[in-house]
């Protein structure tokens, strides 16, 4: 026996994490399809009532008959959105990185805000089928994207500084 006998295909090929995230697209999408609620963080609040307060958004949910509209459909939405664009940029492994970001931040992130602005300017509630108001989760929203926008910009800013290197013997400099 040689070693070419034992060589076998990675357990991990190069369309593995695309096709995961193409699930992920999947699953949030039918999520954003029938307005399911989303999950109540425990921020403000104790964790056992956020805890009811989501099982109650899921009973709403369960108990209301007819269409379910619902604001959580932007986020989900946009997570499908992003699972999407993400699967498609590790397909195009020739694109540019700002090319990747771009073709995933934009839709998602167009997606992510302007939706519950508009919902909230409209004045239509959060759900058709439970409590809660638009504004304070748009506003939330919001915030949080900008936040992270400025981030971003941030870090495109600050000048990288040198990598450190990690190898015990690194090669000479000027020789990669």
């Amino acid at each position: 026996m040689s070693i070419p006998d034992f060589d076998v295909e990675p357990a991990v090929g190069p369309r593995f994490w695309p096709r995961v995230l193409g699930v992920v697209s999947a699953v949030t999408g039918v999520l954003a399809v029938i307005g399911w609620p989303l999950p109540i963080v425990s921020g403000r609040t104790e964790r056992a009532h956020a805890w009811e307060r989501t099982v109650q958004g899921v009973q709403d949910w369960l108990a209301f008959d007819g269409w379910r509209l619902s604001g959580s459909s932007w986020v989900y939405g946009a997570a499908s959105i992003a699972a999407l664009t993400g699967a498609i940029t590790l397909l195009r492994p020739q694109w540019s990185s700002a090319r990747k970001f771009v073709v995933v931040v934009a839709p998602t992130g167009t997606l992510l805000v302007v939706g519950p602005a508009v919902q909230w300017a409209a004045g239509l509630p959060w759900s058709n089928y439970g409590q809660g108001s638009t504004g304070g989760i748009a506003l939330g929203i919001l915030a949080a994207s900008v936040g992270g926008a400025a981030v971003v910009g941030l870090r495109a800013l600050i000048p990288r500084s040198v990598q450190h290197e990690d190898d015990v013997n690194p090669p000479p400099r000027g020789v990669r």
